[in-house]
């Protein structure tokens, strides 16, 4: 035997020697679900919201359940009239917006869902999108609380959100009018949060000048008018439906069985005519004396679509810190239950357990517990990126990367928590004081809201395939690999695994769903390891909590719930 093989043995030797006895001392290993005293806070706190956000927050959580539309609506108007949060910091401060969404812990779902699309889709996108006389506006307009919706998503595009487009406006130059129309069934616009209560919409549209395809546009304008009075009614009750205008046809979307206090329409245009002015014209617009289209697209952006994309960025971020937070919230109100519920304590034992004593309970909760946080670390930091983005107008490749990971990590991992709760509770779950009932479904609904999470998962890889972001992003790998976490070497090792097999597969990898999922996943395992191995730099025994973040999350392939 030569030196060198005799050498390359002795290393084949030592590291099997040194994975048998990891696998020894694993098999050997009981989890008895302890905890430490971080984690047992973490499930006795309450969510702590920043001071300037916390007249919304006490608003929206201090509001009764309503499973009326018309009564939750009302709601909405009276907080958008009590300006808890004004227009004005959607220009300056974006980033209070983004979080108020750490606060959500109640059951109304529908409130919290009306306040993200009144707030961030439909007065976030006049602010990003508008001219300053438009965002003057729409600051003017909050006085009297008129409820608005984001006509966004077609029936034909269903989960894409915005990436196919049918709705047209023609520019009809004697009128000075955007002429706004629906020529397909497929276009429809459908699942608009707020649309049967909206007296405004902003409205997604290919814009044509001229004959010639000029792109989506978003447009701004009146959809509807006051319902007329009725009896023992004032002609402004906020309970009463608007009434469509001519060009605008409204249908209710199936009956839902959750969020019920929310209207979602269809919303169809036959050949509405909107003032020149409802463009919202920042980017791009139309010269009402010439007629010619006049291009304003921010530096180092080559298409409109790409400035509506990164509209949804704010969503994303919102949907994803609102349903962390909702999931955490049923998980320290059981995990409350379970300290305080009695268990038949025995003939030998002198001290009543309680069900927290119990194993498998406390090993859910704790592990489930400590991945929420950690995902939540990583969203918070994406959060301010995305807020500096927003003043900026400048988009990089990497925030929108990780706000796609934001929209499936945080509904995901909502959506698992959930149903874990469920589980450990048993029959408790039934019982409505455990909140995880029907307001429960919460993410369920956000996990296909704003870009399906398969959608976002698809985009995450397709970034890389075209070159948008690194395709082996090696300054991330070595800060993981390299930062004393079992889970952040394994996330490295996945993800080279996966991505070396889709690249000997080449086109083929397209077709194999599980794959891109897989390395999306991996991916984004790795950057929010990243995140919670800097947040935790000094502090060994939270950086210890990726043990659970890797338990519950870090499984391959990728389960579809996740």
């Amino acid at each position: 035997m030569t030196p060198s093989s005799e050498l390359s043995l002795q290393v084949f030797v030592a590291l099997s020697v040194l994975l048998l006895a990891q696998l020894l001392r694993s098999w050997l290993t009981v989890d008895d679900g302890s905890m430490d005293g971080e984690t047992e806070a973490l499930l006795a706190q309450k969510a702590k919201v920043p001071a300037e956000c916390q007249a919304m927050v006490r608003a929206l959580e201090g509001a009764t359940m309503e499973d009326d539309e018309g009564a939750c609506a009302a709601q909405m108007i009276a907080i958008v009239r009590a300006k808890h949060l004004s227009y004005a910091t959607l220009v300056d401060r974006p980033e209070l917006l983004l979080r108020c969404s750490q606060g959500m812990e109640g059951a109304n779902g529908a409130l919290w869902t009306r306040f993200t699309v009144q707030y961030n889709l439909f007065a976030g996108s006049i602010v990003a999108l508008g001219t300053d006389a438009q965002r003057a506006a729409l600051i003017a307009s909050q006085a009297e609380g008129e409820l608005g919706c984001f006509a966004f998503t077609e029936r034909g595009a269903g989960v894409l959100s915005g990436a196919a487009v049918e709705t047209t406006a023609h520019w009809d130059g004697a009128a000075k009018e955007f002429v706004i129309s629906s020529p397909t069934e497929s276009s429809a616009k459908t699942w608009i949060s707020q649309g049967m209560y909206a007296r405004t919409a902003v409205i997604l549209a290919k814009l044509f000048v001229g004959g010639e395809d000029r792109g989506p546009h978003l447009f701004w304008a009146p959809i509807a008018d006051k319902a007329p009075a009725t009896e023992g009614k004032k002609d402004d009750d906020p309970t009463a439906r608007p009434t469509p205008r001519r060009g605008v046809v409204l249908t209710d979307n199936p009956k839902k069985t959750a969020l019920v206090g929310l209207d979602n329409a269809e919303v169809r245009f036959d050949g509405f005519r909107v003032a020149h002015g409802a463009l919202l014209a920042r980017f791009g617009g139309v010269d009402a004396a010439s007629g010619a289209y006049v291009p304003a697209l921010p530096a180092g952006c080559g298409r409109m679509l790409d400035v509506l994309l990164a509209r949804l960025l704010t969503g994303r971020i919102v949907l994803s810190e609102a349903t962390l937070a909702h999931a955490m919230a049923r998980l320290r109100l059981n995990w409350g239950y379970t300290t305080r519920r009695s268990l038949w304590k025995g003939r030998r034992a002198t001290e009543t357990p309680t069900m927290s004593a119990m194993p498998n309970v406390r090993r859910n909760f704790r592990d489930y517990g400590r991945t929420a946080a950690i995902a939540q670390a990583f969203v918070a930091a994406t959060r301010e990126d995305v807020a500096e983005a927003i003043r900026s107008d400048r988009f990089a490749s990497d925030t929108i990367e990780a706000t796609c990971m934001c929209k499936f990590l945080g509904t995901g991992t909502g959506v698992d928590i959930v149903s874990a709760v469920r589980k450990v509770m048993g029959a408790r779950a039934l019982q409505a004081d455990a909140r995880l009932g029907a307001q429960s479904f919460l993410p369920n609904a956000t996990s296909a809201a704003e870009g399906d999470n398969t959608i976002m998962e698809l985009k995450v890889v397709q970034d890389v395939v075209r070159g948008r972001t690194a395709k082996l992003p090696w300054g991330l790998m070595a800060r993981v690999a390299l930062g004393g976490s079992g889970a952040g070497r394994r996330a490295v090792a996945f993800y080279l695994l996966r991505f070396s097999r889709a690249m000997l597969l080449r086109k083929r990898a397209m077709a194999d769903g599980e794959l891109l999922r897989d390395i999306a996943w991996a991916r984004t395992h790795m950057r929010v390891i990243d995140v919670w191995l800097a947040a935790t730099a000094g502090n060994p025994a939270r950086r210890a909590w990726l043990r659970s973040y890797e338990k519950v999350l870090m499984r391959f392939p990728t389960p579809t719930q996740a």
